[in-house]
């Protein structure tokens, strides 16, 4: 699935406030009107448009996974209880939406990142709140220009550059990992996940898999990859993934973008 993840490597990344804040300025419904003729549809879960994906309140198969993480002090009580958490909504009239950059700013300032007399925001050591964001796609510009012009807003010294294909092999490979956020697909495992979700979000793969390119680690998860390894039927891999998706979310650690809901065919007809 199509997202930015950020480098959760670099500290100013590791307040899920700030990622929070981040996901906001991103506009799908202007994005999609305005750019893309309301042909996409919105990310929401990892495994978006399957029954992999968690909805609502955890069922009683999920609480039934997820209560020992939180009684073990893994995961919040909220897990338990909480809707699911779904992408931020904005205004399609305008590519910056008011509301929504008011909640970014309270955010930011509570997580430390005030904004200074030049309109960007620092943290009280000085450093300014960058966010360097590659690719080698320039097809991206336009959705991408956009979410810079809405992140300057906030007050974040956000860049997109285009780079060629060697270098963002490079900068988003192990062991550089030079980024501040990268659009990329989101390595979910299709719909029957095996190991290959291990290698994207475990532990052991933080620092050294060009799957898990935000360097993410949360021994919780790590609990949950094990019990997807384990599962025995469709139905208790089902509840797990959705358990996991649930968690996942909870913590902000990408912004969702669009997918294309439907299969696109253009013909001729050369016999009319």
């Amino acid at each position: 699935r199509l997202s930015w993840v950020f480098n959760l490597d670099r500290p100013k990344w590791q307040d899920p406030r700030v990622r929070k804040a981040i996901e906001l300025m991103f506009n799908y419904e202007w994005s999609n009107k305005a750019l893309f003729y309301g042909l996409f549809a919105r990310i929401n879960s990892i495994w978006e448009n399957s029954d992999l994906a968690a909805t609502g309140v955890p069922t009683p198969e999920e609480a039934a996974l997820l209560k020992p993480l939180v009684d073990e002090g893994l995961l919040p009580a909220s897990i338990l209880t909480d809707e699911v958490v779904m992408g931020s909504v904005s205004s399609e009239g305008s590519a910056l939406d008011r509301r929504n950059l008011r909640r970014a700013s309270q955010l930011l300032d509570e997580a430390g990142w005030p904004v200074g007399d030049d309109g960007i925001r620092r943290n009280a050591k000085g450093e300014t709140l960058r966010m360097e964001m590659v690719h080698s796609r320039a097809d991206l510009l336009p959705v991408m220009n956009a979410y810079v012009e809405n992140l300057r807003a906030l007050g974040v010294d956000a860049s997109f550059d285009i780079i060629d294909d060697p270098q963002l092999q490079e900068r988003a490979s192990p062991p550089n990992f030079d980024f501040d956020a990268l659009p990329t697909t989101v390595v979910n495992g299709g719909l029957e996940p095996g190991g290959v979700l291990k290698q994207a979000w475990a532990s052991v793969a933080k620092d050294n898999s060009s799957r898990n390119r935000m360097g993410y680690a949360n021994p919780a998860v790590d609990k949950l990859l094990d019990l997807a390894d384990a599962a025995t039927s469709s139905d208790e891999l089902r509840n797990v993934i959705r358990a996991l998706d649930r968690v996942l979310r909870s913590e902000f650690v990408i912004v969702p973008r669009y997918y294309k809901r439907d299969n696109w065919v253009a013909y001729y007809n050369m016999y009319e």
